[in-house]
């Protein structure tokens, strides 16, 4: 298998000033490995505690802070007035599809005369295509307002204002040229760009302009708060921070979610079995993001947009279903895509010199391809890139990253060699003529060699706090949901266990999973590693072991009891 096996973890415990959560544990009255991951999130006051805990549409900022949200509203509003028609145009993941929902509803809310457009992924692509542009002209659109698109578009901008189209790009993502000339950008991550927060989504961004605008034309909180349900849902499905501006509106959001007014979401929850429940980012992330992706990854994300937009209860079930469905044939593609890039992995990549992983394949389909890359990456915790090649000469491809590695930059010290990409630290996009996936081979394992450690390829499992069995109370879970929404920058606090010992022989669950009953401090606790079956022989004689882990509650036959699920064992 040329090493290429499930490497074992090391466990951390973070760094925190023990001293700071000492004094918070006193002042709050709270359990002091509450506190050490409290001040581990830079909470180390009550009043930062208090905004985290009880996230208000009082924490947002002013919209008005991006240097072109003026110039953006008053062309809207000058479209608006003079009856112009506007395009929103969209990206086709679930960011880019509730961003356009939401800017759409807004727009109509106001009156506008506006309509959408979306690329197809597998033959326009990422971003303003020259074909998009083209159609939407000769429709008769004179603004085009981008949503979790349009900073790397300098091209497209360019040809749509010589067809006589101002554009207004809304985006979030990094770019590595000169910006669109558009009449305005709104984009945190632009080189210039004072707005105060850099981490917002696509749908995020779209919501500071839909802000701005209510408060331009004196309408209220109204014109938006009631579509805080699909920013949340956009949000959490990008993965972004869960962090100040972020948390508001995932915190706000999925509470809107449990009663929301949007027929289709109620219908897609209905069918995914968590209409009126509370969500957590991961059923979001999960269970509904996935089928609103799966259509546009399969091809048309049309679909989504009108299973949001809808406002009749039948219509709201029909596309429901479908989507259900294409997510169902989404699962089976990217299983047979993973069988297909882990055998190839293990039978001819090498450890020492592939320290990036690129695969590729004619036979797999473009859409699913970042999906199985993450699958690889958490797998074997090295970067990836899996190609779609086509006939055509030229290869889609879809990148993850490791924590070590931003991928964006190593891509831009490979950029002769690919004829477009685009993307962020964790996960990229990209395009290559075929003959020369070889050489972007060598030159990647190069530059990531090159930029990276040893010591980076190994998983490292960095517990928040030490937490003994016995300190897992009522209280202590209680404030730990508290914190809820969970997400990157707001993870699910991981706790360390030192010198447990099995109350019972450990077993093996489900073919992959490992069961213990573990005791420390006198009291027992069931734990549950999920696909940690390949470490019962290393367990199982053990007399004592250390286990990072988070707490959940687990009910069975009607009794709900706390369970630890771990993320890390060491001996």
């Amino acid at each position: 298998m040329n090493g290429f096996s499930r490497l074992q973890e090391r466990i951390a415990l973070r760094q925190a000033d023990d001293a700071a959560a000492g004094r918070l544990a006193a002042e709050l009255s709270i359990p002091f490995a509450v506190a050490r991951v409290l001040c581990g999130r830079d909470l180390v006051s009550r009043d930062a505690c208090r905004a985290f805990f009880r996230p208000s549409i009082e924490h947002f900022n002013d919209p008005f802070l991006f240097p072109h949200m003026e110039r953006a509203v008053i062309r809207i509003v000058r479209a608006l007035e003079a009856n112009e028609l506007i395009v929103v145009y969209g990206d086709y993941d679930v960011d880019g599809i509730t961003a356009t929902v939401l800017m759409l509803r807004v727009l109509r809310r106001l009156g506008a005369r506006c309509d959408y457009y979306l690329p197809n992924r597998l033959t326009e692509g990422y971003g303003l295509s020259e074909e998009g542009v083209k159609k939407i002209a000769q429709g008769g659109a004179t603004l085009i307002i981008t949503v979790d698109c349009g900073i790397g578009s300098r091209d497209e901008v360019a040809i749509a204002a010589c067809l006589g189209i101002d554009c207004i790009v809304t985006d979030h993502h990094e770019i590595h040229h000169e910006p669109p000339a558009a009449c305005a950008i709104l984009d945190p991550k632009e080189p210039g760009c004072t707005y105060p927060y850099r981490d917002l989504s696509g749908v995020g961004v779209a919501l500071k302009l839909c802000q701005a605008l209510a408060l331009h034309l004196k309408q209220g909180e109204e014109l938006w708060r009631n579509y805080l349900d699909l920013a949340a849902l956009g949000t959490a499905a990008d993965i972004v921070p869960l962090t100040r501006e972020n948390r508001v509106i995932a915190h706000l959001g999925f509470e809107q979610m449990k009663t929301t007014a949007n027929r289709g979401l109620k219908a897609l929850m209905t069918q995914q079995g968590l209409a009126g429940k509370p969500l957590s980012t991961s059923q979001v992330v999960f269970q509904l993001a996935p089928c609103i992706n799966a259509v546009g990854r399969l091809g048309d994300s049309r679909t989504g947009i009108e299973l949001l937009m809808t406002d009749d209860d039948a219509q709201a079930q029909k596309y429901a279903s479908q989507l259900r469905a294409a997510n169902i044939e989404r699962r089976e593609l990217d299983g047979a895509v993973a069988k297909e890039a882990y055998a190839w992995i293990e039978t001819n990549a090498d450890s020492a010199r592939d320290v990036g992983l690129i695969v590729g394949s004619e036979h797999w389909h473009a859409g699913v391809i970042g999906i199985v890359a993450s699958k690889i990456v958490e797998r074997y915790h090295r970067p990836a890139i899996l190609f779609s090649v086509g006939r055509d000469g030229y290869a889609r491809g879809s990148g993850r990253s490791i924590p070590a590695l931003h991928l964006l930059e190593a891509l831009n010290r490979c950029a002769d060699l690919l004829e477009g990409y685009g993307g962020h630290a964790a996960a990229a996009g990209m395009t290559i003529k075929t003959d020369m996936i070889e050489p972007f081979r060598t030159r990647f394992n190069e530059v990531v060699r090159g930029m990276t450690a040893p010591d980076d390829f190994i998983p490292v499992i960095m517990a928040d706090a030490e937490a003994d069995i016995p300190d897992i109370t009522p209280k202590f879970y209680r404030i730990i949901k508290q914190m809820e929404p969970f997400g990157p920058g707001n993870m699910r606090p991981v706790f360390l266990a030192r010198g447990v010992r099995h109350r019972s022989a450990p077993r093996i669950v489900g073919d992959t999973h490992l069961k213990m009953s573990l005791i420390g401090g006198g009291v027992f606790m069931d734990a549950i590693g999920f696909n940690f079956s390949d470490r019962y022989h290393q367990v199982k004689d053990v007399s004592t072991l250390s286990v990072a882990y988070t707490v959940d509650e687990n009910e069975w036959n009607g009794r709900v009891n706390f369970q630890m699920k771990v993320k890390g064992i060491a001996v």
